[in-house]
């Protein structure tokens, strides 16, 4: 059944739920939560292959669609925080002493110790041919490869109904993050966050997103 389920496109998620009811048709408390499960299991495979399938594209392209006023701005918001001055912060001779301090024998501007969390998409050695590393953490280092959602984005602007905007981009989460603001950064801070409980922590998904967000207002308004 699942190999069958495996389709890409949310459009076959019907077809999907429909097939899965049937099977569940003997089961009757089981059966909407059979078809729950078919739609929600479809989209996500959905996301999956657009992202697999994506290539880096840079910020700029990013700016095209995402820099216009009455849809958010998000690209003049992400330029006025921190994450976008990542890389040039490790000019600094505050990085230089922490990078002195945690071991790192290379500059911070060369050290891959410093540029995984301090630039998107290092692999270890380089970064795709497509990013600036100087604009720091970019855009894709939480939303992912950004070419299948560029793509998509076009052919909502002609109006093709088979745009899957949405889809085609990920949701930054708090393992994304964590992925850097964790126990081997070397400014780790166990105190720079007070959680609801009044308990003190180093990150905190919700009060950390709130320092970034940008938000559409046209999709809020619209739910």
């Amino acid at each position: 059944l699942f190999v069958w389920v495996g389709v890409v496109t949310c459009d076959a998620a019907l077809k999907a739920a429909s097939s899965i009811r049937r099977l569940f048709m003997r089961t009757r408390p089981y059966r909407w939560a059979g078809i729950a499960i078919a739609v929600a299991f479809v989209c996500a495979l959905s996301s999956t292959a657009f992202a697999q399938d994506a290539t880096y594209i840079g910020e700029s392209q990013c700016k095209v669609c995402h820099s216009k006023a009455d849809t958010g701005n998000q690209y003049a918001k992400w330029t006025a925080e921190k994450h976008s001055k990542a890389f040039a912060s490790l000019k600094s001779e505050e990085a230089k002493e922490v990078a002195t301090k945690a071991g790192v024998t290379k500059p911070p501007t060369e050290a891959p110790e410093c540029l995984k969390c301090h630039v998107t998409a290092f692999d270890g050695t380089k970064v795709p041919e497509k990013i600036d590393m100087a604009k720091g953490v970019q855009c894709e280092a939480c939303h992912g490869p950004g070419s299948a959602h560029k793509a998509e984005g076009l052919k909502a602007m002609k109006k093709d109904p088979a745009a899957k905007v949405v889809e085609s981009t990920k949701k930054g989460d708090a393992e994304t993050c964590k992925q850097c603001h964790n126990k081997d950064n070397p400014t780790y801070n166990p105190e720079r966050y007070t959680l609801k409980d009044g308990t003190k922590a180093d990150f905190d998904y919700e009060q950390a997103l709130a320092k970034i967000a940008h938000p559409n207002p046209k999709k809020a308004a619209a739910k």
